[in-house]
């Protein structure tokens, strides 16, 4: 288990004493430690049965909706306290750009339920982004609720296997039983056995999220970031195991290929981890490879699928989409077609319905081409500062953690060109990007504070500065800069450990 970690100063602050010092430290500790069981509270609505949602007027709701509508408030509340001491990272701007454009766009293309369905879309994006960028900001809080987070795949994918071994969408027949819910999609697929919902002759399971790609994308993602920040602790491959388990069972084509390409990037990392140019490598091989494919390949699409592991038949449907949505977005780039599901699909005698299975072309037809572009620079806009996995300011939980957050980031992306994202997963996409800022913006901040003893300066000038409260001025500090805290000095507590 992992358990908080406390910096002890060596330092009595200029006013109060260390008595006064002691009060601060624990009403931060008491802050932190209220404010991270509120997004564990978050974490596990996510993971609600879509079917348990309610309406108030026109709005649906869900009890994960109202725990972002709260917290995106505190967010807020939390950045405008902390703007004459806080660092702005690109994906800050980017994120509020994206937030607004959400707003915008749709509100142009449909009017007033544009305005509603946009609003909804911002808020679990961009705000998802807000809580998660602004309120894990004490050292190792973003680890502490990613254990939580990942330790959900232990819950969720025992009860998606119910779903092929019962022969039928066990948490969804459940909720509609009890609610009334009910998704004709899933309705008329189990009648007439679409591949929708059975495959290989066995229901795809899907457990308590909205459709077994999101669950198996959802497996891919934390099965990433656990094997990347806790490996090889026994909970790391665990968990990584337990979310192989719940790819194999919803039978999702795009998640598995995920998979395998981010834990196949991360055995190239830790294989090359004292290789700096390692990613510049890669990323010089993939633009390569990437503009041979697009040059040379009449359907280069099907092509990336088909190298990717996707069977041909699933490639061809791919590019047929590609093919027919792409001249409609050409058409009105800027706002996009609006929110609505209907377009006319049947000009293409190639595709069988409505459905775009493509988040970046679905959020082109959406938001136009700005709004896409906005969102993928949300999700990469930390990574533009450069890496922090060796930081000497990050604990190697945190550090650890941001290359798990890059890696479930290249699986979110390569997904986006073969399925949809929404609900849970487009929540746990903003998650994402706002906890690698966060850890980000603390790089720099503890940076900046520990600055002052590395050039020299005395403790009492030190203790003097005005310093965010997540911040300890330590004795000692070229002791801990040299790794973890391991007690070997008395002014810097253990770290968390596994």
């Amino acid at each position: 288990m992992y358990r908080r970690t406390q910096f002890h100063s060596s330092v009595a602050p200029a006013s109060g004493g260390a008595g006064a010092g002691c009060v601060v430290r624990e009403h931060f500790n008491r802050e932190a430690s209220t404010t991270e069981l509120w997004i564990k509270a978050l974490i596990a609505a996510l993971f609600l049965p879509e079917g348990l949602s309610f309406f108030i007027g026109d709005f649906r709701l869900s009890l994960a909706r109202v725990l972002i509508i709260i917290l995106t408030g505190t967010a807020i509340v939390r950045f405008l306290q902390s703007t004459n001491r806080s660092v702005t990272v690109p994906s800050d701007v980017f994120a509020i750009m994206t937030g607004l454009w959400m707003i915008i766009a749709p509100s142009i293309t449909d009017g007033g339920d544009g305005l509603k369905g946009g609003g909804m879309l911002a808020l679990e994006f961009s705000g998802a982004y807000l809580i998660f960028r602004n309120l894990l900001s004490a050292r190792d809080s973003a680890v502490r609720v990613v254990f939580f987070l990942c330790t959900m795949i232990v819950v969720i994918v025992p009860l998606a296997v119910l779903d092929p071994l019962s022969d039928r969408l066990v948490v969804y027949e459940t909720v509609r039983g009890l609610t009334g819910y009910s998704k004709g999609a899933f309705d008329w697929a189990k009648q007439v056995h679409s591949e929708t919902m059975y495959r290989h002759g066995l229901v795809r399971a899907m457990g308590p999220l909205e459709h077994s790609i999101l669950f198996g994308a959802a497996c891919a993602w934390l099965g990433t970031i656990a094997a990347c920040t806790f490996s090889p602790k026994p909970f790391g491959i665990l968990i990584a195991v337990v979310a192989c388990v719940g790819i194999a069972a919803s039978q999702a084509q795009g998640p598995l290929v995920a998979y395998a390409l981010s834990l196949s990037l991360m055995f190239y990392y830790f294989i090359t981890k004292r290789m700096v140019t390692r990613w510049k490598i890669i990323g010089i091989i993939f633009c390569a490879c990437l503009g041979f494919i697009f040059l040379f390949s009449a359907n280069p699409v099907a092509t990336l699928l088909g190298l990717g592991g996707v069977n041909p038949e699933t490639g061809w449907y791919r590019q047929a989409i590609w093919q027919a949505v792409t001249p409609f977005v050409m058409e009105k780039p800027i706002f996009g077609m609006g929110l609505s599901e209907e377009w006319d699909w049947q000009s293409s005698g190639a595709l069988v319905g409505a459905s775009v299975d493509a988040m970046w072309l679905r959020l082109a037809m959406m938001l136009g081409i700005p709004g896409t572009l906005l969102v993928f620079l949300t999700m990469t806009g930390s990574y533009l500062l450069g890496s922090i996995d060796r930081s000497s300011f990050l604990s190697h939980a945190e550090r650890r953690l941001s290359v798990g957050l890059g890696l479930a980031t290249v699986a979110a992306i390569f997904l986006g060109f073969t399925v949809h994202i929404w609900g849970t997963c487009w929540v746990l996409l903003g998650a994402f990007a706002g906890m690698r800022g966060g850890l980000a913006a603390a790089h720099k901040l503890r940076g900046k504070a520990f600055a002052p003893l590395n050039s020299g300066m005395t403790h009492g000038a030190a203790a003097s500065l005005k310093l965010p409260q997540d911040i300890s001025i330590v004795s000692g500090f070229r002791h801990w800069r040299r790794g973890d805290p391991t007690g070997r000095t008395s002014s810097v507590a253990r770290s968390i450990r596994a």
